[in-house]
């Protein structure tokens, strides 16, 4: 049917092996569905600030009020002392009322306590 030479054979049988070993190969790769992750890259404008969490200070224990700056031990004990005779917080200034702590001390913790 054909004519070819040795050589032609040769060629025809290589490259036919290798399209057979390339379509098996692409059939026995890994099939897992690949995931495109798009990371959005806008940034706003305004000047965002990170801004921690309030402590509430009707809900807090004495280790979270002793973690707001000039209040210690001592000092959170008697603010839960004071919340379980008068019951809630009503405002954040009641915190005056509190032995110990003063008007600068109330200063530097009011943008840090809140009572919702």
């Amino acid at each position: 049917m054909f004519d070819l030479e040795k050589r032609e054979i040769f060629i025809v049988s290589f490259l036919l092996i290798v399209l057979i070993i390339g379509l098996f190969s692409g059939l026995y790769q890994d099939k897992s569905p690949s995931v495109n992750v798009r990371v959005n890259s806008f940034i706003p404008d305004v000047d965002v600030q990170w801004q921690p969490k309030k402590i509430n200070l009707n809900e807090a224990d004495a280790k979270g009020l002793a973690a707001l700056s000039g209040i210690g031990e001592s000092l959170a004990n008697r603010m839960l002392e004071y919340r379980s005779q008068n019951g809630y917080f009503k405002s954040i200034e009641e915190l005056k009322k509190i032995k110990g702590i003063g008007e600068k001390l109330f200063d530097r913790i009011k943008d840090k306590v809140c009572i919702d």
